[in-house]
């Protein structure tokens, strides 16, 4: 199994990290081991130069810290990881000061051939389709995105679109073990429930969301 995304400095301790072949890891800090792949959180306390994989907290950070991550991503030709539409009210914000989607801005800044984008909450059927033309991957985080009360990613129309979706566990707060499988099921029943159809998502689509490609 393939856990797409902990903040988690801990999680090879945890149970759950024993079935994954593969973790992408987002810190302030590196961890080790062999199948531990990590991405540096650049936010907006980031200082220094941008080097290495990105975990991009939000394309509305202060431009300077974004051509930071710009110049880094696109010479250095590292993974990034954007968080993007997590919110409704970023969603917003962006729509105001960029007359974009978050997903949009990233399109703009170049950064969103290849990337990976977790957040994932808000995204409107114009974002995915962008996402797809430009080969960006989602990761969705449900016990985080649902422990924190930000709402259900439309993993339906991702799905039903043709997006590639991978699943992570977030943070140990809301799943202590890093257990994947966990998130394959509370996804499948949240949007079950959103979209009140039994097994909205099939369990082969779920499957393919926990394999590390």
């Amino acid at each position: 199994m393939f856990n797409a995304l902990t903040f988690d400095e801990e999680i090879l301790k945890r149970a759950g990290s024993k079935n994954c072949s593969h973790i992408y890891y987002a810190g302030k800090k590196e961890i080790g081991g062999d199948k531990v792949t990590n991405f540096r959180i650049v936010d907006e306390d980031f200082r220094g130069k941008v080097t290495g994989n990105v975990y991009l907290s939000s394309v509305l950070l202060d431009e300077d810290i974004i051509d930071k991550v710009i110049e880094s991503v696109l010479t250095e030709k590292s993974k990034i990881i954007i968080n993007a539409c997590s919110t409704l009210d970023e969603v917003g914000s962006c729509d105001k000061r960029y007359g974009v989607t978050p997903i949009g801005l990233a399109h703009k800044y170049g950064l969103l051939e290849g990337a990976y984008v977790a957040g994932c909450t808000y995204l409107d059927k114009d974002d995915i389709d962008l996402m797809i033309q430009s080969g960006a991957e989602a990761i969705l985080t449900p016990s985080l995105t649902m422990g924190e009360g930000m709402g259900i990613p439309p993993l339906r129309m991702l799905v039903s679109l043709g997006a590639t979706v991978h699943l992570g566990s977030g943070s140990a707060e809301f799943n202590k073990e890093g257990d994947m499988l966990f998130e394959k099921n509370l996804i499948s029943l949240a949007v079950s429930g959103a979209n009140c159809t039994r097994k909205a998502i099939a369990e082969s689509d779920l499957e393919k969301m926990l394999k590390y490609r």
